[in-house]
């Protein structure tokens, strides 16, 4: 920073303070070690439509490096603090946000001065270190996570199931969550292993995580949809950021 202004060191030291002295994260963030990990699945599973899970196919190795990664979903309260429109159909200062566009994720993410995870990068954070369908195992495990069969048929406040070996919550059902690429259903055929930040442009962005009214049958860590998130669509779609060190 050796050309900048009195005042643009001033913004950096507030907003990115882990750049400018190597602090530690803010509190409600978790450092995610770089390393190489499986992305994808070479199992089969069907989709609500009954399609194929072929945009989850085929299993392929990824490297990354390291990040930092929201350790809860956005809550309203933190929403609210920095955006002017919240069309979430519940209101509860520690429900997740839902219901926003992906330009309104990414703008919250940048006026906090963070950004959207890529989705390599969310699927590393969710497997925590796994390669089984959810990051504890194979199986359906209520403490871990909220889905149609234990929901109280609303989103649930953050943070009341147990998280990931990394510290992270709600990474499997709660709500989706939007990330920085654009979706594409045949990107993991020629995924670059290095970083990928997803296929050019195309006509959605990803979404990833699973919600609260997802059935057992459907959840899975490796789950990826069209997002199409809007006051109109029947999707729970949220946020999550990540942040650069």
């Amino acid at each position: 920073m050796k050309n900048a202004t009195p005042t643009t060191i001033l913004l950096a030291m507030f907003f990115f303070p882990h750049v400018l002295f190597g602090a530690e994260p803010p509190s409600d963030m978790v450092r995610i070690q770089a390393g190489c990990f499986m992305m994808g699945t070479n199992d089969n599973y069907l989709y609500e439509d009954d399609d194929d899970n072929a945009r989850e196919k085929p299993a392929h190795k990824v490297c990354l490096d390291a990040f930092y990664m929201d350790r809860f979903e956005v809550t309203q309260q933190k929403w609210d603090a920095v955006m002017k429109t919240n069309r979430s159909v519940f209101h509860n200062p520690e429900q997740p946000i839902t219901h926003m566009k992906w330009q309104e994720a990414q703008k919250y993410c940048q006026n906090v001065g963070r950004r959207l995870p890529t989705e390599a990068e969310w699927e590393y954070s969710a497997r925590a270190g796994s390669q089984t369908r959810f990051p504890w195992g194979n199986e359906i495990d209520d403490d871990y996570l909220w889905y149609a069969g234990n929901s109280p048929r609303q989103p649930a406040s953050v943070g009341k199931k147990k998280p990931n070996a990394w510290g992270l919550y709600d990474m499997v059902g709660g709500v989706w969550e939007w990330v920085e690429d654009w979706f594409s259903l045949h990107y993991y055929q020629n995924s670059p292993a290095k970083n990928p930040t997803g296929p050019p442009r195309q006509s959605f962005r990803v979404i990833r995580g699973n919600s609260w009214m997802s059935e057992e049958q459907h959840l899975r860590v490796t789950a990826r949809h069209r997002g199409m998130s809007d006051p109109t669509e029947s999707y729970w779609v949220g946020v999550r950021c990540a942040m650069s060190p």
